[in-house]
């Protein structure tokens, strides 16, 4: 039973964004206009001038300059305060050479939560597997990024949004903005974090005990 408990806080321990180094970081491309954009009526979308600004935590990397392609959200929860995210129409996330003329990877975003957090907010803050059916394409592996040579081995990425206070005169914090119905804008960050294969290993380390001690 003692083990059992240490492989389970093992799990709770790793199992957290702090313990994951972000794969590919990214951010509107500085000197442009890239914003996030919120309508007052749910929808939340981007402009898609969003550079990665390291790969693997090097700003070396051969992906760096390339163009993250975020798909439209819908924001729900108003105005209860809970909220979350999903695609509308297209769910394809990509990552595409700085002329956008190559596709490096593709994926499937899913659906998420959004956590006002003071003035600013927080988009698919749980720690799971937010990017599914991730494919590094030729193109991608042939550019000689580190980054996408670890993501090849991912089916799945964990997906980070840090999104800046709105600009408005109607409101004083994005929750605001949100629960008021206001149209808003401004700049943000965000990663794509590859999950942990410690985790996963100690998660199927727990079930084996737990099924060890049910039998007779």
């Amino acid at each position: 039973m003692k083990k059992l408990i240490m492989v389970l806080a093992l799990v709770v321990c790793v199992g957290t964004p702090a313990f994951a180094t972000p794969t590919v970081e990214f951010s509107p491309d500085t000197g442009t206009a890239g914003n996030w954009n919120y309508d007052g009526a749910g929808t939340l979308s981007f402009d898609q001038d969003i550079a990665v600004d390291k790969g693997l935590g090097s700003n070396a990397d051969a992906l760096v300059g390339s163009l993250v392609y975020i798909p439209t959200l819908a924001v729900s929860g108003i105005p209860t305060g809970s909220y979350t995210v999903s695609p509308i129409g297209s769910t394809t996330i990509s990552i595409r050479s700085s002329d956008a003329s190559e596709t490096y990877l593709v994926g499937t975003l899913t659906g998420g939560d959004l956590v006002p957090i003071g003035t600013i907010a927080g988009g698919y803050t749980n720690f799971r597997a937010d990017i599914t059916d991730v494919a590094v394409t030729a193109a991608g592996q042939a550019i000689g990024s580190a980054a996408l040579s670890a993501i090849m081995f991912a089916k799945a990425l964990d997906f980070e949004l840090s999104l800046q206070g709105g600009s408005g005169t109607n409101y004083l914090s994005f929750a605001k903005m949100l629960s008021g119905g206001y149209a808003g804008y401004n700049g943000f960050s965000g990663a794509m974090t590859i999950p942990e294969p410690a985790t996963i290993a100690l998660l199927g380390l727990g079930s084996l005990a737990l099924l060890k001690k049910r039998k007779p």
